[in-house]
């Protein structure tokens, strides 16, 4: 009884600490006079600090982003006082805000859907005004970190990005193909810092400091004011600071005399920040460091123990290190990509040796980059070498065929992960042989069961699409549903009328995660399958239409949408963004709606853009709104667009409703119709069937062929058909 209570009453205690903080901390981030304004897609002069400088995404909009806290808003003749998180977009790429400066603007909100501490995205329509300037420590921080990528040098662009960013988190060096790859086997990690680097940092300061004196609390101060500076150098990314956290615990524990438990100090570490900030939890990167670091401690020694029997201990201890970092990884890698990367373990393991060389080096020409410039080419290019191994290994080992093993995703997925991992830890810790054969054993059913159904399930659909697909017509009946894939990265327009069909296309094209969710408007034939969409799929980000529409659909559906926690943008006419190597900027619609006359008029209309060929999306546009967009197609038209074919989705399933000019000066190569066999609107009408055929456009009917794919590769046009029934 004393044994339970030990562990019930502690358990007890942070559960309560946790919740109060949580509660305390939602109820003061949603101010109520800043709620109504954003909300409203109101605005107001605005005083604002800057916290961190975001990271780009691949189907966010352009521009760079910050992470802001508000302090201070002006709104009509009322000024308040107010504490509210959210992220600042702009356009500029120019655009330089200095983190921890103070900043003042007149700033437009909309809402942002989303469950990590942010509650507003904003830009600002007047330029900005400084406040405050950063404190020194920042001023520093930038100034080694700019200097530094200044004096970069390397083999190859690819390593001179790993060693930015396995040096100071600096992951846009990178090229959108190289992370896919690097995503593809498991070493996405790498472009960022971690509980690695922090513990290389710490084991290095602690060499030199014992130099500088034998007394423990000395060389204690020297490696936790050492880890604070390296944070202020990388940036307080929540896997740094768990990091960072957990390795001063253990230096202190230390200096205290007592046992440096790497549990203990991970649990306090964890307690104590989500107290801090309960938003972590949310964080995909936090939960994987975490995940990671449990792993390493608890599965290590026993898997060690396991492998020295069968191979040489100088793999055996590093094979160890990775296989149980990535074991208990699994749950929250399954919601982040599609299956488990079946060369993760190998490729960990090639290159975890250079890790440490990578990291040192690089942190040294950070470091003398400001007095010795040279030398920190010197450095940095020697660290470059170590990094092309790295290169060369990812490069391989994602050219592989069958690089993932299938899994089932979302909360199967992870639910049976999770049980894999209690039938390992049962297995390679429990004292009695008859648990470890029973554990032994269900761990064998588990993962047969899994890999088998989700295997299976790839089976069941035969050959088509072609694996090289690039663009895809969904048959979702008299209704669209288009999906888009590039560079390893997905999305999806509208989502037609009926779960089923969508559900069943999407999971025939192979598509466990949505990058970017475009729902054009309200239409039940657009949003009604949206159910199928998100069946087993993680959603990343989401554009809407900003028409104010009332209907019960639109409530519904963004409602759903809010319940995944995904991020929600409503963007205008001029917007744009990225998927992979694809472009996307939105035509549709203008930023006035008061110049829409319904939802049709304001469907998003988007133009997609890529090396090989450009995608233009109507939606339900009707010819008003056609005319809009030909009267403005100097801006979009003419840049390029007639070097590769121009696939385009036909307005409104093909109603009569076109603007014949549009279509002109267009000039599509292929005309994609999404519509229900035999409907009753008679879609595609016999006017716009002419229309097309009289431009010499290839068009492509799903309520002909089916599903309909498409692969363009220097104009060579490769269509794969699904057929019907």
């Amino acid at each position: 009884m004393k044994q339970l209570l030990r562990w019930l009453v502690p358990t007890f205690l942070a559960l309560t600490l946790g919740l109060t903080s949580f509660g305390i901390q939602l109820g003061n981030s949603k101010p109520a006079i800043l709620v109504k304004v954003i909300e409203n897609y109101e605005g107001g002069q605005v005083e604002f600090s800057v916290i961190r400088e975001l990271p780009a995404t691949n189907a966010a909009f352009s521009g760079p982003r910050f992470e802001i806290l508000i302090e201070s808003v002006h709104i009509e003749n009322d000024v308040a006082e107010v504490r509210a998180f959210g992220v600042l977009n702009e356009k500029d790429p120019s655009v330089s805000l200095a983190v921890g400066a103070k900043y003042r603007c007149f700033m437009n909100f909309a809402p942002i859907q989303s469950v990590k501490r942010q509650i507003f995205r904003a830009s600002c329509i007047s330029g900005f005004e400084l406040l405050m300037p950063a404190h020194p420590g920042a001023n520093a921080s930038k100034l080694f970190r700019d200097s530094f990528l200044v004096n970069l040098a390397g083999i190859s662009g690819e390593a001179k990005g790993l060693v930015a960013g396995l040096a100071i988190g600096e992951k846009r060096l990178l090229s959108d193909e190289f992370s896919a790859q690097m995503k593809a086997v498991g070493l996405t990690h790498l472009t960022a810092v971690s509980g690695a680097n922090c513990a290389i940092v710490v084991g290095l300061v602690y060499l030199i400091s014992m130099r500088i004196s034998r007394r423990r609390v000395v060389r204690t101060v020297i490696g936790v004011v050492a880890l604070m500076l390296y944070v202020g150098l990388v940036g307080p990314e929540p896997s740094v600071i768990r990091s960072a956290f957990m390795a001063g615990v253990v230096l202190v524990a230390a200096s205290l005399g007592r046992p440096a438990a790497g549990s203990p100090a991970l649990a306090l570490a964890v307690l104590v920040l989500l107290c801090i900030d309960p938003w972590l939890a949310t964080d995909y990167g936090f939960m994987l460091s975490v995940a990671a670091t449990a792993g390493i401690l608890l599965l290590t020694r026993p898997l060690y123990e396991k492998f020295k029997s069968h191979m040489p201990v100088w793999i055996a201890l590093p094979l160890a290190v990775s296989a149980g970092a990535q074991v208990m990884c699994l749950p929250v890698l399954l919601q982040l990509q599609e299956g488990f990367a079946t060369y993760s373990l190998l490729a960990n393991l090639l290159v975890e040796p250079m890790v440490a060389p990578i990291t040192v080096l690089g942190i040294l020409s950070c470091l003398v980059a400001i007095p010795l410039p040279g030398l920190a080419v010197a450095l940095s290019w020697l660290a470059s070498v170590a990094a092309q191994w790295i290169v060369i290994t990812t490069q391989s080992l994602s050219s592989l065929a069958g690089g993932v093993i299938p899994w089932p995703n979302g909360f199967l997925g992870a639910i049976s992960a999770l049980a894999v991992i209690i039938a390992l830890v049962v297995f390679l810790l429990a004292s009695a042989q008859r648990s470890k054969n029973w554990a032994g054993f269900a761990l064998l059913i588990i993962l047969g069961v899994t890999i088998g159904s989700a295997g299976s399930a790839v089976k069941k659909y035969g050959t088509w699409p072609d694996q090289a697909w690039q663009v895809v017509a969904c048959d979702v009946g008299q209704g669209d549903a288009f999906v888009l894939r590039s560079e390893g990265l997905t999305a999806v327009i509208d989502v037609g009328r009926e779960n089923a069909p969508t559900k069943e296309c999407l999971d025939r094209l192979g598509v466990q995660t949505i990058d970017l969710l475009v729902l054009t408007h309200y239409d039940l034939d657009h949003v009604g399958g949206l159910g199928g969409a998100l069946a087993g799929r993680r959603i990343g980000e989401v554009l809407l239409s900003p028409f104010p529409d009332e209907r019960w659909a639109a409530s519904n559906v963004q409602e759903t949408l809010q319940a995944t926690g995904s991020r929600i943008y409503r963007p205008f006419e001029g917007d744009s963004g990225k998927l992979g190597a694809l472009t996307w900027t939105v035509l549709n619609p203008p930023r006035n709606l008061n110049l829409v006359e319904d939802s049709n008029d304001a469907s998003l209309a988007m133009l997609w853009k890529a090396v090989e060929f450009n995608f233009l999306a109507l939606a339900d546009l009707g010819e008003r709104g056609q005319m809009r967009l030909g009267a403005a197609s100097s801006t979009w038209l003419g840049q390029g667009l007639d070097n590769v074919p121009m696939i385009l989705k036909v307005a409104h399933h093909g109603s009569r409703d076109q603007f014949s000019e549009l279509y002109e000066a267009v000039r599509p190569d292929v005309c994609l119709i999404s519509a229900g066999e035999g409907n009753s609107y008679g879609h595609p009408t016999r006017r716009t069937l002419d229309l097309l055929e009289s431009l010499n456009c290839k068009t492509l009917r799903t309520d002909n062929l089916g599903s309909i794919s498409l692969q363009v590769n220097q104009n060579d046009l490769k269509l794969g058909v699904s057929g019907r029934g």
